[in-house]
């Protein structure tokens, strides 16, 4: 989805931002070490290395430099943008916490009149504006409605994450009806969805605060936004280790997130440890839906023992979240093990589950072999079962525009098993194909 891969690029760079402010201080330490003499050289010794006071100096004594020039916005502008992007950022983020509110808007400005000469001042002004929305949201918005709009469009993110770290219920509030301006505004409908990825991400990214995330789920009607936002919030569950998913989510009130949430936090603990995702399932069954095991299931069929797998099946309480795993093993062991899918499809309790299971499974295992097919029918269903004739009929059906003389066959054979009703519509159907 674009918004996850937006919002998983964001927190990435801003991980490797972490990085580069330790690499860019230690750079600064080793410059500021004296040199070793040319005794010492000749010796294989080197100047001894400083104490931890010492370097706590050298990193107070740079961030107090930084602070004083940047207090002249021309010249530290001239500063950040000489440097390559990321160290410029870093530098501008180390300077931001020390702007007073009136210094926030002139670096602003300074910036901003940058942007033809460097496409970087754009993207700097708009952290600066991020932190100006923080401290203050009806200055942030009120600098943004005397841009132009190719302005307002590019910035209006930084106004919504900054919003959201200082008031969250404000800034949903300010997403949800700015698009709907009178006089039209200047957000549209995808760019409205775009900043709520982007207050999401701070609400739950930075904040923690999961609760004020549940109450905005609950409250969007757009189905295809709500769930980009659910896939967002159950990896920020996740994300610091699966297995802390489980005290994270007894923290909060029972029920606070609907089954969608418990479904996308079980598929990404799933992705990264099916077993512990499998158990973590088992004792929150009433929280999942079908989509939630049968997601479980997949990934255990696919990486786990077959063993797991069982385990997993039989653990469950309900016959249909029983027959969603049975059917999603049954459909992605078809092709590879054809007879083991057919196991797990004579596992499926459900008549007409078992019925759509199969048939899925003779989708995947396509029509190579006419034999192949049938086969696989007679191995999950006696000739005597009601739910076999519906799935021949179907898959004979299919087969009429593969191989109709096959078909024609097994009919003449006896063995189709059908009733004289539909053995006369498949005859029928016969009649009208093209003679070769």
């Amino acid at each position: 989805m674009r918004l996850a891969a937006k919002i998983a690029f964001s927190i990435l760079t801003l991980t490797a931002l972490g990085f580069c402010v330790a690499f860019i201080l230690e750079a600064i330490r080793q410059e500021a070490r004296p040199a070793a003499t040319v005794a010492e050289v000749k010796a294989g010794k080197e100047a001894p290395q400083l104490p931890e006071v010492a370097r706590s100096v050298e990193k107070a004594n740079w961030q107090s430099l930084l602070a004083r020039e940047a207090g002249n916005e021309i010249a530290f502008a001239d500063k950040v943008l000489r440097e390559n992007e990321r160290q410029g950022a870093l530098m501008l983020e180390v300077a931001l916490r020390d702007f007073s509110g009136p210094q926030l808007e002139q670096h602003f400005a300074e910036l901003m009149a940058r942007d033809l000469d460097d496409h970087r001042a754009l993207g700097y002004a708009g952290r600066v504006l991020q932190e100006i929305a923080q401290r203050s949201p009806d200055l942030g918005v009120a600098l943004l409605s005397a841009m132009t709009p190719a302005e307002r469009a590019a910035l209006v993110p930084s106004v919504a994450r900054g919003w959201t770290m200082a008031d969250p219920r404000g800034a949903f509030a300010w997403i949800e009806s700015a698009w709907v301006a009178p006089d039209g505004g200047y957000i549209d409908r995808g760019l409205q969805n775009d900043l709520y990825g982007r207050a999401m991400d701070a609400l739950v990214g930075e904040l923690r605060d999961y609760e004020q995330a549940a109450e905005v789920l609950a409250g969007l009607a757009d189905p295809d936004l709500k769930a980009e936002l659910t896939e967002l919030v159950a990896h920020r569950i996740v994300r610091d280790g699966p297995e802390n998913a489980l005290d994270r989510l007894a923290e909060l009130e029972t029920g606070i997130f609907d089954v969608s949430v418990m479904d996308a936090v079980a598929e990404q603990w799933a992705a990264r440890d099916g077993e512990g995702a499998a158990q973590w399932v088992l004792a929150n069954e009433q929280e999942m839906s079908l989509a939630g095991v049968r997601s479980i299931a997949k990934h255990l069929a696919l990486g786990a023992e077959d063993e797991e797998l069982h385990g997993f099946h039989e653990g469950l309480g309900e016959p249909g979240k029983r027959d969603s795993v049975a059917s999603e093993v049954s459909r992605l062991k078809a092709r590879r093990e054809p007879v083991v899918s057919a196991q797990w499809a004579r596992a499926i309790e459900n008549p007409s589950t078992r019925q759509r299971a199969v048939l899925d499974a003779l989708y995947e295992i396509g029509y190579e072999d006419f034999g192949s097919s049938l086969g696989y029918i007679d191995y999950v269903y006696l000739p005597e079962d009601e739910g076999r004739a519906p799935v021949v009929f179907s898959t004979l059906k299919d087969w009429l525009a593969v191989d109709v003389e096959a078909v024609a066959g097994y009919l003449g054979s006896g063995r189709a098993n059908l009733s004289a009703s539909l053995s006369e519509e498949l005859l029928s159907e016969m009649a009208l194909l093209p003679q070769g």
